[in-house]
Formats: structure tokens, C-alpha cells, sequence
């Protein structure tokens, strides 16, 4: 019973192992995570494996932190790698140099980003000034009043067909006749107007 359960117990061993040895093969440093949390990640997976008694040389695990950052990283790998003996360096002293040229990154980056936008704001200022010597007058407002005078036009046009139209139906409720007696009291009253001139000439 002793020697199965140490069978058992010693295969959970072995997978536990290969797990976390796994994982040690294909560790990678992942996208805007920090040298800090990268390091606590790789040391987790280094203290299990030194648990279940699989251990790695300090040149290895130097150079494995070495392979698995970004491609960013190549000069500082590469410099680290011509000054230092990767064999005697302790690891603590590797992630140190690391967490030192990650914020010189970011003051950098930081830099950039404040040259970028000091830039983007004169540009804006540039332009607002420029804007400012075109003239005060609004096209805008030209096009409505234009607009306004046309409708104004339309509508009076519109007024003039209706009264043209409403004359027209005037004179068709006349009759010939209504309209005889009509001229013949206007050409009465015409030849009085001219009796009246002749002998007011007198």
C-alpha cells in the first residue's frame, strides 16, 4: 500500500514537473507588462520547480530572462551580455539593471509625448490666428437672406397669378348683355365729360 501510494504521489510529481517545465521553455515577456511583474511571474515558476526539486543554473535562468523579452530590448540584451559575465550575475542584479533601463524608456517615451503635444497645440493656435483675419461676415447668413428673398418672390408672383386669376373668373360672370349696357352708360357719361370741356373752353 506504502509503495503504490508512493507510485501515485511520485507521477503527480513528475506532472507537476513537466507543467511548470513547460511553461519555463516557452516563458515570454507579455505586451506592456512591466519588468517588475514579468520577473515575480518567472520567479513563481522557478521556486515551484526548486520545490519538486528540479533546479536550473543561474547562467540559464539569466539568459533565459534575456531571450524572453521583446525585440525592444536588443540593444540593452546585447550590452548586458558584452559587460557583464552572464555565468556570476545574480538575478537580482539583472532585474535591477532591467527595471533601470525600463523607466529610462518611459521618461522618454513621457518626453516624446509632451514634445507631440506642445506641437499639436501651437499648430491649433496657428490656425485659430489665421482664422481670424478672414472676414467677420457670415456666408451662412448671406445664403439665408438670399434664400428668404427668393421665397419672398415666389410668394408675391404666387400672389399676382392668384389676383390674375380671380379677375379672369370676374369677368366671365359677366354677360354680353351686362356688358353692352355697361359701355353704353360709360360712353354717355363720356360724351358729357367732353360737353362739360367744350364749354368750360368757351
Amino acid at each position: 500500500l506504502l509503495e503504490v501510494s508512493y507510485e501515485g504521489t511520485n507521477q503527480v510529481k513528475e506532472s507537476k514537473i513537466s507543467m511548470l517545465v513547460h511553461e519555463y521553455e516557452l516563458f515570454l515577456m507579455h505586451d506592456n507588462e512591466s519588468i517588475s511583474d514579468m520577473f515575480t511571474r518567472f520567479t513563481t515558476i522557478i521556486n515551484s520547480l526548486k520545490n519538486l526539486g528540479k533546479s536550473y543554473h543561474n547562467q540559464k535562468l539569466v539568459r533565459k530572462i534575456l531571450r524572453c523579452l521583446p525585440k525592444i530590448w536588443t540593444p540593452k540584451v546585447t550590452a548586458i551580455e558584452e559587460a557583464k559575465d552572464l555565468s556570476t550575475l545574480p538575478l537580482e542584479q539583472l532585474l535591477g539593471s532591467l527595471m533601470t533601463h525600463e523607466t529610462t524608456i518611459k521618461n522618454h517615451e513621457h518626453v516624446k509625448a509632451k514634445k507631440k503635444k506642445t506641437i499639436a497645440l501651437k499648430a491649433s493656435k496657428e490656425d485659430s490666428e489665421s482664422d481670424a483675419t478672414w472676414d467677420d461676415s457670415d456666408p451662412s447668413s448671406s445664403e439665408e437672406e438670399e434664400s428668404d428673398e427668393e421665397v419672398v418672390n415666389l410668394a408675391l408672383m404666387a400672389m399676382e397669378e392668384d389676383a390674375s386669376e380671380d379677375e379672369s373668373d370676374i369677368e366671365v360672370q359677366f354677360s354680353f348683355d351686362e356688358l353692352q349696357n355697361a359701355y353704353e352708360k360709360l360712353y354717355v357719361e363720356y360724351e358729357n365729360v367732353c360737353l362739360k370741356n367744350k364749354s368750360l373752353k368757351k
